[in-house]
This record gives C-alpha cells, structure tokens and sequence, in this order.
C-alpha cells in the first residue's frame, strides 16, 4: 500500500520506519532539514540489543542499545503525498489542522486518512479541513521517545485498533471496511493492529487513561507507575477518571470502568514518562487542551462539575507558561 506519514515526532517514526518494511511509505516532515536528514540516515530506530523494544527512560544515548537504520523516504512538501491511498495522521493534536490542511488539494477523493493522536476531536478536525477523504480514528498504545531528529526509542510493542468505517461523511465508494483494509497493512509490516465497528468508547478510554495519567506525570515529574504505585496519586488519578467517564457517560458513551483504563494503559508502561511530561521537560508546548480541556469543554456544555479536571488542567497550563 502507498502510505503517508504526517508528523516527524517520536509516534510518526516509529509507525513510518515498521510500515516502511512492507509498503511505499512517504514520511512528511515539517521542517527540510529533518527530512533531508532522514533521506540520507535513514531513520534511526532504538531498541534492547535482543530487538526487543527498549526500556522506556529517560531519554539519553545509553549503551545496551541497537539503533537501527530504517530507508524511508522523506519530504517536507505536502504535494508529494498526491499518491498515497492512505495517510496516517500523528502530530500533536494542536497542530492537526495546520498539518492537513495543504493536503485538501494533494490527495485524491476517498483517499483513507486516519488518525493516530491523543484526544477524540482530531477525527472532525480531518474531515473538516479534508472533506473528500475517508477518515477514520484509531487509538494505539505505541509508545515511543524522541531522541533527536530521524532518531526514536520504541518503549513498546503497541497494539492499534482503528474504527472500520469513518464516523464522518464519506464519499460515495469509499468501500464497507476501510479500517480492515488499514489494519492489516498495518498487520503485513508486524504491527498489531484490528479493526472495530464502533471506536467511540476506545477512544474515551484512552482519553480517560490520558486525563488521569499525563498530567499528574507532568506536573510531578514522575513515570506512569506512579499513579498505581503512589497513594495520593492514585487517589487524585481515580477521581480524574471518573469526572471523565461521568463526561462520556453524559454524551451517551459507556467507556467502562474508568480505572481500569488506566490500570490498563499505566501498567505495561510503568516505567515510561509520558509524551506531556517528556514534552515539558523539552520546553513543548503540551497537548493539555485536547485531553483535560477536550473534557472540560464537554462538562461546561453539560453542567457536569469536573473541579480536579480542571485544577490540573490549569495547573499544566500555568507550567507551560513557565
């Protein structure tokens, strides 16, 4: 499959480089100079000596490492992707407009474009800015670290699940299951990946997991664990579940047992310090507005009080600022 990647960030390699082993991959990148590094080097793929993923620390050159070269072609200009049947979408969420937009020219009607990033409004935000292709919304636990330019450490081994039909507008013979047809593209290059009928509660539980996790990793500095681990953490990371999984609750969604999203997503990535916390100690800007402010926005349209959603939320906020 012709496949485009949109995004050069920690998630955007680690999907370009394991796609690239079976498909046409085409990495788009923001800046010139990060692709014409990754044409020349390649993209550089840490992980344990055995091939394994490596451990998820802080990010460092470390020894008991392979960083393996992966062939991916790269650009910096939109109107290469003219020919893909597929991209997927993995920037940060605040950038998700300004990435897709100079696409709506470039891609061909009912090309397939999913979305791989945190938060549940990128999926409108596609098909708002590309209305003549078919979106469809995944949720993935691949977790990854940025090293530097072309150069990632995959901390997992992740699964994705896309959606198996758009939840968005679609043109006429955009076909019954485009997510099937992504995820075993996905599946041919060794990715774990499914497709589901409905994507609606999966994305909420991973906006739950995300909303009691990141933002008490970021502001504590401490790695995923600790939200299970710490008892006042995890006191704080239960009633942020469940404010949210009252929101979706209110929305019509049935997310399950808001702690057990986050057992499930803190647990095998225990060790790991979040995208929100590893893009703070990088001076990023984070994507708070699109986890507790995507819930905030939701409650305020609802009436439902979400006091700690919102305390953390400003909390994040203010050390962005700082």
């Amino acid at each position: 499959m012709r496949i485009g990647v949109v995004g050069a960030g920690a998630l955007g390699l680690t999907f370009a480089a394991a796609l690239a082993r079976a498909h046409d991959v085409i990495l788009l990148a923001r800046r010139e100079d990060v692709a014409a590094r990754i044409l020349r080097d390649g993209v550089r793929v840490e992980t344990t000596e055995d091939g394994r993923a490596a451990a998820p620390a802080r990010a460092s050159r470390t020894s008991g490492f392979a960083a393996e070269g992966v062939a991916v072609r790269a650009t910096a200009d939109p109107a290469d992707l003219f020919d893909r049947a597929a991209c997927l979408i993995a920037v940060k969420a605040y950038a998700t407009t300004d990435a897709v937009s100079p696409l709506r020219d470039v891609l061909s009607p009912g090309t397939l474009v999913a979305t791989v990033q945190n938060g549940i409004d990128n999926g409108a935000a596609i098909a708002s800015a590309l209305p003549h292709a078919v979106v469809l919304e995944a949720v993935t636990n691949q977790g990854a670290i940025l090293l530097s330019d072309g150069r990632v450490r995959a901390v997992n081994n992740g699964t994705t699940v896309f959606g198996r039909r758009s939840r968005f507008a679609a043109p006429a013979g955009a076909g019954d299951a485009p997510g099937d047809r992504l995820a075993s593209a996905f599946a041919e290059a060794g990715i774990d990946a499914r497709a589901v009928d409905d994507i609606a509660p999966l994305l909420w539980r991973k906006l739950i997991a995300n909303a009691a996790i990141n933002p008490l990793g970021a502001l504590t500095g401490r790695a995923n664990g600790a939200v299970l681990d710490d008892t006042d953490l995890a006191a704080l990371a239960r009633t942020l579940a469940a404010e949210a999984a009252a929101v979706a609750a209110a929305e019509g969604i049935d997310a399950g047992d808001p702690w057990s999203a986050v057992e499930a997503a803190a647990r095998p990535t225990a060790s790991n310090r979040n995208s929100m916390l590893q893009d703070l100690d990088a001076g990023r800007r984070t994507e708070i507005d699109a986890i507790g402010g995507a819930i905030l926005r939701r409650a305020r349209e609802r009436g439902i009080a979400v006091p700690l959603t919102e305390a953390v939320t400003r909390l994040v906020r203010a050390r962005e600022r700082a």
